[in-house]
């Protein structure tokens, strides 16, 4: 408090009224800004602390008026006084309350002290002498004032030292996050307790202030914001629009009231519309907390623009308005777009934003939302680090003087493009100058490089601190994912999934901290769980792509539904085409089932073409994930090429500096074959060479400066080259009596210069490549795949040469030991895995396979209960299946079936109940079933089994045809089995634990088997419905004989079976007579070669078997089917010699039917020759008569064109002698002239169809008719031009009555008469 300044007192002003008070508290506030507290002293100067003759108001008028002093206390002062002090004060000089409650607001004004200003109201209202001296308006406003100062005290009530994470320690043995929650528990628990004492004090003050006036409007603002505290909206919105604003008007307390309350119950617009109306209605007193509380209406309403420019005037009006800041830098930080901004301009920008959140970290350094904001900036910042540093490439070490400063854990960045952490020395008597990083440097050594690191220390400071700073769970569970983050990155995994789990139960909503939970549970393989977590964060994220990828990913693995998983892969893709790890993801995913094996590599391609376009690295793993699906898919050229850019890929990518240098050791070079040539590359040298002396082109000379043997740098069974495209071998390096050094290499040599440099083939260093191990060894498998065994052998026995721990390596070369026959290299190499891994699993495995192949299941089965014993997850259930097989093939050893077929039982039972949709356990379970005869459950078992593998399991197929030919279902079994054969050869891998050829010998076995057993069922017809049987016993036969081509050694049952299944088909052909079935000779014949070609063999076994030799078939049984064949072939004989004479009956039967066809034939072809004949005359005679015919008329046109000509020339014939001058008015009659030359119907002669020889009765018949028809003149001319013209009638009667014509000589001259009589007319 400062010293007293006498100055001049103000007079009092008539005290206001209660509703006055109340509507203008909020204009007294913005007043006040500044102004300093004013005490009166009403002590007198000699000590005395009352005057005795007053005691009220009066007095203290008085005392004032006669001192004329006063106590002036400024604002910033304010800090500096306790609460205390200042009442015992106000109470000395018996100040009004008006300047109690003007001293309780400048305290809350200066820094917020609300605990200050309500201890200093309390102190007034607790005090009776206080206040009873004063009026009524006072003590109304005393008491609301102390209810809302202890209300304001208890919002911002913050427990112990202000949220400080010092005092929190794990020395105790409690993990940080239990020391954490502990804390907070105890702390919001008194945090609790003193909050609700506060409110139960406000609310006494405000019932003490309702007793002496129930109508005050500042006891109902107070009532108001006591229930909106405690979240009972109904009630706080009665108090402020039922009562304040409906009986004092739109007052700014009310006003900003009513606003929290709409913007409580997610009405942002109604908040907006009163924030809006308060600040035009009173725009100076609303001050900066309304401009806050729009701005956060106007961000929930989407309005970004309006929201920044009113945070910006909250800024404005103050400039220490946490809310404020925190605002702007929330929504400025949420328009940064570096691909829009300017480099220089955004990194501006985010500065100014880190800024602001600091400067709002000064002002309030206890708010939680600053402090996770602060987090959230240092976790992504890298802070430079003193000093320089220098490392060499492919070193773990780093020199430099800010080793000190650095700690293990710490994540740093080398230069601009390095990261990688500190590793904690195990030697304390290191360097101190020096410090260790987790990965390889991949760049060339380098020197003053700048290092930066992450300062998560801070980070778990400020997290702890927002941790405790606050008790709501949504801003609590930012601060557990800010510090789960940090012990994420720091690879923490336990601790980050513990403050990740804690984060989603403070906030489920919290999306980020789930995704982070399911990566941790991803980590520790719980991907149930993992998924579970995916799926809520996809309820209240859906486009969360990472999320969407991860759960198809988890889905695909789980196997349970994979159409769900895609459809979230794609979804994913969908949102983010380009996205080219989302695409990586879906093939990584479509990898997981070989059925999807194209697909997932047409992903990969598309991956790829994106990663290209986007200018980005292909990694080595995404290239050799494609060389193995090209390679599964039988691609084998393009997967070849995959390998070889994953090694190039590889090599870029390489740390330790080996990449592309050439192995100089004596015995480095073990890679060399042509086929290997990824490992190798000719290195130029400086011998030169030339053809030496003579024919001889497999000898060299070197010309250059060498004459050493020992420097000359090459040695014998060197590859070179010469000339670029010539390639050999050093078979032997020698020095001739000259001096010169000779080279004889293994091929000839034509060399086309005098003189080649000669370049030496040397590794090229990729196998000393750590990276490049994986991509030779699926090299090494391609080649395998390919039958190219020789290189496969190299590459794999180079792999061991530079890292003999690689346990694949002994175990590919022990099988393709194995699969060339050679057992005992199988054995030496898988000696020496085991040597290098002793408790290796696979190892394991693969000996007892080993056993398993060669039948020696008492090793094998003391391998797979070694095995077992160790209780590895994977290999368990493999272990008990095999001892499951085990037991199950060796059924037959004695007294032991029923003992053994339990244990198999037993074994896959266990495999079932640890892992229900285990396929080989089941099929095994359903072959104990089919032994026992339970044939229904086990076929039941079996197509389960078919249906939840996909056919993969082959066995199933196989074991479904047994059922089917047990039950006599030949049709069902022979398809069971071709769909095994074809699905074993299609994988191409053996189907038992024997050789591919031995396996498939067997299963023609079982299908040769399926037809003889279904001939012998139709046999039993026994009628002709039997003759099917015959042709089932041919394939039988036919499989048979492919067993016994596939069986690589002399199998004496197969030869037996061939043999019974030859007597029995022709058994069957001797039977066909007795049951009516049609046969030939041909049958027979081929019946009785195969009895005389099985008796030999059947001999042959019975005689070893009387030697004593090893054979499978019992004497006596041997003998019953020797004398059957005997009795067969003689039986054969006679019905062959049966069915010769049949055939030759039926011969010449046929012969005589022959003969008499042909007869016949020919005697209707030769009646068929003569109708031919006769009608090609009858034809030729038409034609002929026709042909005369045309020429008839063509002569009587003649005739017409001369006698048209010659009456043209004289149009005034001459008169006949003897003939007198027409008569007058008469017509000349020149029918004469016709009458005695032609008759007149001789016309339609010429079309007369008649044959010649009735040409006389033509003419009989004209003189008949020439008397009428010279007498009718005209009529006859018309007669015979209707004869010209076609008319058939008298071609109708000719054919009637048909009558002898003169011959054509005769008609000649008289045509020929009539034609010269016409002319001797026309003259």
């Amino acid at each position: 408090m400062s010293g007293i300044d006498p100055v001049t007192s103000e007079e009092d002003l008539p005290a206001p009224s209660a509703a006055d008070n109340a509507n203008k508290a909020a204009a007294a506030a913005d007043d006040d800004q500044g102004q300093s507290l004013i005490i009166p002293v009403t002590t007198s100067t000699n000590g005395n602390n009352y005057n005795d003759n007053g005691g009220g108001k009066g007095g203290d008028e008085s005392a004032a008026s006669s001192s004329g002093l006063f106590i002036e206390i400024f604002p910033e002062e304010m800090s500096s006084i306790r609460p205390t002090t200042l009442s015992n004060v106000l109470r000395d000089e018996r100040a009004p309350l008006k300047t109690w409650c003007d001293g309780s607001l400048l305290y809350m004004k200066a820094g917020k002290r609300e605990r200050e200003g309500c201890e200093l109201l309390n102190a007034a209202v607790d005090s009776d002498e206080v206040m009873s001296g004063s009026n009524t308006n006072d003590r109304l406003r005393v008491l609301a004032s102390a209810g809302i100062a202890a209300l304001a005290q208890a919002n911002r009530q913050i427990t112990g030292d202000g949220g400080s994470s010092e005092g929190i320690s794990s020395s105790s043995g409690m993990s940080l996050l239990d020391s954490l929650l502990e804390s907070s528990k105890s702390a919001e628990k008194r945090d609790t307790d003193q909050k609700e004492e506060l409110r139960v004090l406000a609310d006494a003050r405000f019932t003490k202030a309702d007793n002496i006036n129930q109508v005050n409007p500042m006891t109902w603002i107070g009532r108001g914001m006591l229930n909106l505290a405690q979240n009972r909206l109904d009630q706080a919105r009665f108090f402020f629009e039922n009562l304040t604003l409906r009986e004092c008007g739109e007052i700014l307390p009310a006003l900003i009231g009513m606003a929290a309350v709409k913007y409580l119950e997610k009405d942002y617009a109604g908040a907006q519309e009163l924030y809006g109306r308060a600040m035009a209605k009173y725009p100076k007193q609303s001050g900066a907390s309304t401009r806050v509380g729009f701005g956060m209406a106007c961000y929930r309403l989407g309005q970004i623009d309006r929201a920044k420019a009113s945070f910006r005037r909250a800024h404005d009006l103050d400039n220490e308005n946490v809310e404020a800041l925190v605002g702007i830098a929330v929504l400025e930080m949420g328009s940064l777009d570096p691909d829009v901004l300017d480099p220089r301009e955004y990194r501006s920008k985010a500065e100014n934003i880190i800024k602001m959140i600091s400067m709002a970290n000064l002002v309030d350094h206890t708010n939680a939302m600053v402090q996770n904001h602060l987090a959230n900036h240092y976790f992504w910042k890298w802070t430079p680090v003193p000093g320089m540093a220098s490392v060499e490439r492919g070193s773990i070490v780093v020199k430099g003087n800010m080793a000190s400063s650095l700690e293990g854990g710490d994540r740093i960045r080398i230069g601009h493009e390095f990261e990688t952490l500190v590793v904690v020395e195990d030697d304390e008597d290191g360097d101190e100058n020096t410090f260790k990083i987790k990965d390889n440097w991949k760049f060339d050594s380098a020197s003053n490089l700048k290092i930066w690191k992450k300062d998560y220390d801070r980070v778990l400071s400020l997290a702890k601190g927002a941790y405790n700073s606050t008790n709501m769970p949504e801003v609590q569970a930012e601060s557990l994912y800010m510090l789960a983050r940090v012990f994420h990155a720091r690879g923490e995994m336990e601790q980050a999934n513990k403050f990740y789990d804690k984060a989603c139960m403070h906030s489920p909503e919290l999306s980020p901290a789930r995704f982070g939970l399911a990566q941790t549970l991803i980590w520790d393989e719980a991907y149930d769980e993992a998924a579970a977590h995916l799926r809520l964060l996809l309820g209240t994220c859906s486009n969360a792509t990472d999320a969407l990828a991860a759960l198809g990913l988890l889905e695909v693995k789980a196997g349970k539904d994979r159409r769900e998983a895609f459809v979230y892969l794609k979804k994913a893709i969908d949102l983010d085409p380009f996205n080219a790890d989302l695409v990586l993801i879906e093939a990584l995913a479509l990898q997981q089932h070989e059925s999807d094996y194209p697909l997932s590599l047409d992903r990969y391609r598309k991956a790829v073409r994106l990663l290209e376009a986007q200018s980005k690295v292909v990694p080595a793993d995404v290239l050799t994930n494609m060389g193995v699906l090209c390679h599964e898919t039988k691609q084998y050229d393009e997967a070849l090429e995959m390998y070889g850019k994953a090694l190039m890929a590889a090599e870029a990518e390489n740390t330790d500096g080996t990449a592309g240098k050439t192995d100089q050791s004596e015995d480095g070079m073990f890679v060399r074959h042509k086929d290997n040539n990824l490992f190798w590359k000719y290195i130029d040298s400086d011998i030169r060479v030339k053809p030496s002396a003579g024919d001889e082109k497999t000898k060299l000379t070197v010309v250059s400066s060498q004459t050493d043997l020992e420097s000359l740098g090459v040695k014998v069974g060197d590859d070179i080259s010469l000339e670029g495209d010539i390639e050999t071998t050093i078979t032997d390096i020698s020095k001739g009596d000259d001096g010169a050094i000779h080279l004889v290499v293994k091929d000839d040599v034509d060399l086309k210069s005098p003189e080649s440099k000669l370049s030496v083939k040397q590794s090229n260093g990729r196998l000393q490549n750590p990276s490049s191990i994986s991509i030779a060894f699926n090299l090494a498998r391609l080649h395998e795949s390919s039958g190219r065994i020789i290189p496969a052998s190299e590459l794999h026995k180079a792999i061991l040469k530079h890292h003999p721990s690689y346990v694949n390596s002994y175990l590919r070369l022990a099988c393709i030991a194995r699969d060339c026959g050679s057992l005992k290299d199988c054995s030496e190499w898988l000696k020496m895995a085991v040597a290098v891994a002793p408790g290796n699993p696979e190892v394991l495995t693969l000996v007892g396979n080993l056993h398993l192949s060669l039948c020696d299941w008492a090793p094998a089965q003391n391998v797979f209960d070694q095995l077992l014993q160790q209780k590895v997850p994977k290999v368990e259930a493999y272990s008990m299946l095999s001892l499951g097989n085990i037991y199950f093939n060796n059924l037959n050893t004695p007294k032991k079936y029923s003992k053994h077929l339990q244990h198999a039982a037993d074994f896959y039972r266990r495999i079932l109940q640890k892992d229900k949709a285990n396929a080989y356990a089941a099929n095994g379970l359903g072959t104990v079933l089919a032994e026992k005869g339970e044939l229904f459950r086990a076929k039941e078992i079996f197509n389960r089994v078919r249906e939840v593998s996909g056919d993969t399991i082959s066995d199933s197929l196989l074991n479904l045809g047994h059922i089917y030919l047990a039950q006599k279902k030949h049709p069902e079994a022979l398809q069971m089995y071709q769909s095994y054969m074809n699905r074993t050869r299609s994988s191409g891998a053996q189907t038992t634990s024997k050789s591919q050829e031995e396996d498939e010998a067997e299963v023609l076995l079982y299908i040769s088997f399926a037809y003889f057993d279904w001939a012998r069922q139709t046999e039993l017809f026994n009628n002709s419905k039997a003759a099917p049987a015959d042709e089932r016993y041919k394939k039988c036969i036919e499989y048979i004989e492919m067993a016994m081509k596939k069986s690589k050694k002399e199998n004496v049952v197969l030869r037996y079976n061939w043999c019974l299944t030859k007597l029995q088909a022709a058994n069957c052909v001797l039977q066909k007579v007795n049951r009516n079935i049609r046969r030939t000779a041909q049958e027979v014949k081929d019946a009785l070669d195969g009895l005389e070609e099985s008796l030999p063999i059947l001999q042959t076994m019975l005689q070893w078997k009387e030697e004593g030799r090893k054979v499978a078939i019992s004497k006596g049984m041997l003998t019953g089917v020797v004398n059957q064949c005997k009795h067969n072939i003689d039986s054969a004989k006679s019905h062959l010699k049966e069915e010769l004479k049949k055939e030759q009956d039926a011969e010449t039967l046929r012969n005589f039917q022959r003969l008499d066809a042909e007869a016949n034939e020919k005697q209707r072809a030769l009646v068929a020759s003569l109708q031919k004949e006769k009608e090609a005359q009858e034809m030729e005679e038409s034609e002929q008569r026709a042909k005369k015919k045309m020429q008839r008329v063509t002569n009587l046109v003649d005739g017409w064109k001369h006698a048209e000509a010659a009456s043209s020339k004289d149009p005034t014939p001459k008169k006949k002698k003897g003939k007198g001058d027409a008569p007058p008015g008469g017509v000349d009659d020149e029918a004469g002239i016709f009458d005695t030359d032609m008759p007149a119907n001789d016309a339609s002669a010429l079309f007369d169809d008649s044959d010649d020889e009735d040409e006389d009765d033509a003419s009989d018949s004209a003189k008949k008719t020439e008397q009428p028809a010279a007498a009718k003149g005209e009529p006859a001319q018309k007669g015979t031009e209707k004869d010209l013209l076609g008319d058939s009638s008298s071609d109708d009667e000719e054919e009637e009555a048909p009558k002898k014509r003169s011959n054509s000589d005769g008609n000649d001259d008289e045509q020929a008469s009539k034609k010269r009589k016409l002319d001797g007319n026309d003259d």
